[in-house]
């Protein structure tokens, strides 16, 4: 669903989840009360949205809404990412950030940006669905080229996910880690993920194109799909939490100057900050991939992004990423 103008100017009169006169949304907006009743049903159907009407107070939506603002966020950029930023995309609802920019049709420059407020086919590793409810979460897309060889690419998810860490730590949270090879946790349960996506191009040039998911405000009744343990900035960090753009903004800071320079050092110079953020590090773990199953205990990464695994055998494998999951052993 592509929403209108006006359906946009509506969500952001009502987006401060106070009361609001159907005369005074029909004035404001220049349309009939009427149609300000065929449009509240229209958001609700198709956005999961939530308005609550009391006799003689007027309309609000049950829970406040924050935005996507494009200005906000380029206000919020350091000088360096401003200068590498090429494109910035705000949708309102797309399939997939990802997709947009995988998307030859789109013929997008290297250094462009896109986020949305919904995805209606969101996925994330392995194909697995990621919940994409209407203004609740993070959802971005980075659009980057290298001319590299495809295996010192492999490493890319794991640098991304330092620089998450970097961005969240600098909004203020703690406690949160990574965990192999592309998970954001809080406690053990999951506030996000990375899923990277590489394509083949001319003359030895690959697409790279880096998708973040972050749990920011999501709902219990979005978040009934979810089959693991999940949490959310709002139920961890309260009143003290950024707003969206900021947030948006602080992980364009992080993600494109080391996209700019991964070409150059690779993982390298981001493995020992993995380590540490390392919610799995000397953990028994169990590597699943598909009937087989291998246990053994997690000793952090190679400079490659594999995970080092101690064996039964007390000897250490190497292990890629590709169709596995990692799972601790209970």
């Amino acid at each position: 669903m592509k929403l209108t103008a006006t359906q946009i100017k509506l969500l952001s009169c009502m987006a401060d989840g106070k009361f609001h006169s159907g005369q005074q949304l029909a004035d404001e907006i220049s349309v009939s009360r009427t149609s300000i009743w065929n449009y509240l049903s229209t958001l609700e159907e198709n956005l999961g949205l939530t308005f609550h009407a009391v006799k003689g107070k007027g309309t609000r939506l049950k829970k406040p809404l924050q935005l996507l603002d494009e200005e906000l966020i380029q206000q919020a950029l350091s000088a360096e990412s401003a200068q590498l930023l090429k494109k910035l995309l705000v949708l309102d609802v797309t399939e997939s950030t990802n997709r947009y920019l995988v998307d030859p049709n789109n013929n997008l420059p290297k250094g462009t940006v896109c986020t949305a407020e919904m995805q209606s086919s969101g996925r994330g590793r392995l194909g697995r669905e990621w919940v994409s409810p209407f203004a609740q979460n993070i959802y971005i897309s980075f659009l980057w080229r290298f001319n590299v060889s495809l295996s010192s690419l492999s490493g890319l998810s794991l640098a991304c996910g330092v620089q998450v860490c970097k961005a969240l730590t600098k909004m203020g949270l703690t406690g949160h880690s990574l965990k192999w090879p592309n998970d954001i946790l809080w406690q053990g349960e999951k506030l996000g993920g990375i899923l990277v996506e590489l394509q083949g191009e001319n003359q030895g040039e690959y697409k790279a194109v880096i998708g973040i998911g972050l749990n920011y405000q999501m709902s219990e009744q979005a978040a009934q799909k979810i089959d693991q343990p999940w949490t959310s900035l709002a139920s961890i960090m309260d009143n003290k939490m950024p707003s969206r753009n900021e947030l948006t903004a602080e992980l364009i800071n992080q993600i494109l100057p080391m996209l700019e320079q991964y070409s150059d050092t690779g993982l390298k110079p981001y493995q020992s900050q993995w380590n540490a953020y390392d919610g799995y590090r000397d953990k028994n773990v169990r590597i699943i991939s598909g009937q087989n199953i291998k246990p053994g205990v997690a000793k952090g990464i190679t400079n490659i992004g594999e995970l080092k695994l101690l064996n039964e055998q007390g000897e250490i494998e190497k292990i890629s990423s590709g169709e596995v999951s990692l799972r601790l052993d209970s």
